[in-house]
């Protein structure tokens, strides 16, 4: 049962001032604590106040940024709260304002000479008044030892007045903000005294007694999960489920409410304990100058074309135009939304309870929880009888003899189950005998899991597998070749029972998705990724068969002008075919073959007539070098006269090729565009 909180937060990092009146700081104890999976821990106090109180709480330095980030206050009946603390760097802003810095605080003689100047009266071992002028180390010999003492002078109404300062009393500056810094200065030395804590001091406003609760999320260790499988003579299956936590928050746990939290949630961290400033652009100052008006050269137009432009056309015109620039868009209103927030009133009547949420399930302890600091606990969340059966599971990858004793979990719980190692014990013997670990991923509410602990080496498995293409149609329609061929990827399985016992095997064989399972019905089967999973019982002693069969059926088409002399005899030689298809497909490739044949004659003549073509070009070239009507010259002219006749041989030949090319292509349609069989 959850009460409504008016919830109001405010967050502050520098030092408030409270005008009200503040009682005696409460007492802030952790009630609850809560950890999830995401790597964080909610913790939740809560105090009894009354009026307005402060309350203080140590924080780590490494977790105010978490809590800035998230922290809550709840007063069910007070105003709103205020959170200080400390600045990261709050002693070197405190001491910005001072005189001196910390290091004049190393000793009196550093302080009073930093502060050189300033007034003091001192009682001890004289009586004076006046500014300090100086404080000089000496050393003195004293008993046979030397020892290092400071003297300091003071400039008084009667003139230059010294004396031992550690021998000194009463020592006072007379300038009282000059002594109420100085205290100030101590006070914040001893705050920041220790550098890996602050203390958050929460401030309650409001009348009567009252509850007060704050929580926060902070950074904190994954719980991990553990399980014990027991299974028993009866074939019962019990499951025990242990947290195992460590309290690493800095503090004792006290009879506090444990939930622990499983899922993946989003976290963040974000360093806000930290000063940022924004970048602003540097303007230089404006100096007013001397004034240089420009020299008026002159205008081109007229008095009438001007006051024409300025009154008619131009100015006029350009006013009615003109529409000025739109203001900037405002920024967006920040959303300030006021919800009430709802807090347990009591704590509630626990058992071992668990809850499923969207993305989460969390687990309730019935009783109290005590952890010191550092301090590691195993606690239980699960103790219940599962449904169960034992099963040997074939996987090829992990052994290709032998399958896995494995346990085959089915969650018939309230809610899911977080992943964890599983250590499973065996009391069929009448003891309890350690049988094997496993590792079990999630296991949502409904859902099964196979867990392998051991190697199952009285039995044996043994696989093969064939693959194979049949055709099972064939047609032609107008020269279009259109087939289906089936084809069929077939696991066998073979596995041996021991002599004395049954076995139900699960075998994983591999998964298909192109394909269609056909051996045995899908819905006998699980499927995984990559892999099916197939349930196969062998009885005691026996030997057992079994194929998984997968099929895929190939549909192909290609027009028959298309193919090659060396497909065509190739389909011609299927037998697969009908004898007309095959006498089709031969005199395809009959046809085709011709078209080949001319195509390697005109080849042939083209690559002659290119070969004539370059070694007319060297002739030429030849000829521009030799005398004119030297005996080289006329057998250089010889030479293209017989490559002339040659080439014109050629392109006849050439055009007779095409010509016979069309005629055999031509042929070939025509037959094909004929074959429908």
């Amino acid at each position: 049962m959850f009460k409504r909180f008016r919830l109001r937060l405010a967050l502050g990092v520098a030092a408030l001032t409270l005008t009200a009146m503040s009682a005696e700081a409460a007492e802030l104890q952790l009630k609850r604590v809560m950890l999830s999976s995401g790597g964080v821990g909610y913790f939740e106090y809560q105090a009894e106040v009354s009026g307005w109180e402060t309350i203080e709480v140590p924080v780590r330095l490494d977790q105010v940024d978490d809590v800035l980030k998230s922290a809550v206050i709840f007063d069910d009946e007070g105003g709103s709260g205020v959170i200080e603390l400390a600045g990261r760097d709050s002693l070197a802003e405190i001491f910005r304002t001072m005189p001196v810095g910390p290091e004049a605080f190393a000793s009196p003689a550093a302080l009073y000479s930093a502060l050189q100047g300033e007034e003091v009266t001192v009682s001890e071992p004289i009586n004076a008044r006046g500014r300090i002028v100086s404080v000089v180390e000496e050393s003195v010999e004293k008993d046979g030892a030397v020892l290092t003492r400071h003297r300091m002078s003071l400039m008084s109404d009667e003139g230059l007045i010294q004396f031992v300062l550690e021998d000194a009393r009463g020592i006072k500056f007379t300038n009282e903000a000059l002594d109420t810094k100085v205290n100030s200065a101590l006070a914040a030395l001893a705050t920041n005294r220790q550098r890996d804590t602050r203390v958050l001091k929460v401030t309650a406003r409001g009348e009567g007694s009252r509850t007060l609760t704050l929580g926060f999320v902070i950074e904190a260790p994954l719980w991990k999960t553990s399980y014990r499988l027991v299974t028993a003579p009866d074939n019962t299956t019990r499951m025990q489920g242990w947290a195992i936590i460590e309290n690493a928050s800095g503090q004792d746990w006290k009879d506090v409410e444990l939930t622990l939290v499983s899922g993946n949630p989003v976290t963040f961290r974000q360093a806000l304990y930290d000063k940022y400033y924004v970048s602003r652009t540097s303007v230089p100052v404006e100096v007013l100058g001397r004034v240089m008006p420009r020299t008026d050269e002159g205008g081109i137009a007229g008095k009438d074309d001007y006051d024409a432009e300025e009154s008619g056309s131009g100015a006029a015109d350009r006013a009615a135009n003109y529409a000025p620039p739109p203001p900037p868009p405002a920024p967006a209103p920040a959303m300030i939304t006021e919800k009430s927030a709802g807090m347990p009133s009591a704590p509630g009547n626990y058992a071992a309870t668990s809850q499923e949420a969207a993305t989460s399930v969390s687990f309730t302890l019935p009783n109290a929880v005590s952890a010191g600091s550092g301090q590691s606990l195993a606690v239980p969340i699960i103790d219940r009888n599962i449904p169960a059966e034992r099963i040997a599971l074939y996987s090829p990858g992990v052994h290709a003899v032998h399958p896995l004793a494995s346990i085959r979990l089915a969650n018939d719980t309230e809610s899911g189950l977080p992943p964890g190692i599983v250590t499973l014990f065996d009391t069929a013997g009448g003891a309890t005998t350690y049988v094997g670990d496993a590792v079990m991923s999630v296991l949502p509410q409904g859902e099964k899991r196979m867990l392998s602990f051991a190697v199952d080496q009285k039995t044996k498995v043994e696989q093969s597998q064939n693959s194979e293409s049949n055709l099972i149609s064939a047609k032609i329609v107008k020269g279009v070749v259109e087939m289906q061929s089936l084809t069929r990827q077939i696991y066998t399985y073979t596995v041996k029972a021991p002599a004395n016992e049954d076995r139900q095997v699960v075998l994983e064989t591999p998964r298909h998705y192109d394909m269609e399972l056909k051996s045995p019905e899908s819905s006998t089967v699980e499927l995984t990724s990559d892999a099916v999973r197939v349930p196969f019982a062998v009885k005691a002693g026996e030997t057992g068969k079994i194929d998984v069969v997968w099929e895929r059926v190939d549909a192909q088409s290609l027009a028959m002008t298309d193919l090659s002399t060396e497909t065509a005899l190739m389909y011609a030689a299927d037998t697969r075919l009908s004898e007309q298809q095959r006498a089709a497909f031969q005199r395809v490739a009959e046809l085709r073959q011709e078209v080949s044949r001319i195509d390697g004659e005109i080849a042939k003549a083209t690559q002659e007539r290119d070969r004539l073509v370059q070694e007319q070009d060297r002739i030429r070239d030849n000829l521009a070098a030799v005398p004119e009507g030297s005996d080289l010259q006329r057998r250089y002219l010889a030479t293209l006269s017989q490559q002339e006749d040659r080439l014109a041989e050629l392109a006849q030949r050439l055009t007779q090729l095409e010509t016979e090319r069309e005629t055999a292509n031509k042929a070939l349609g025509d037959y094909v565009a004929t074959v429908t069989l």
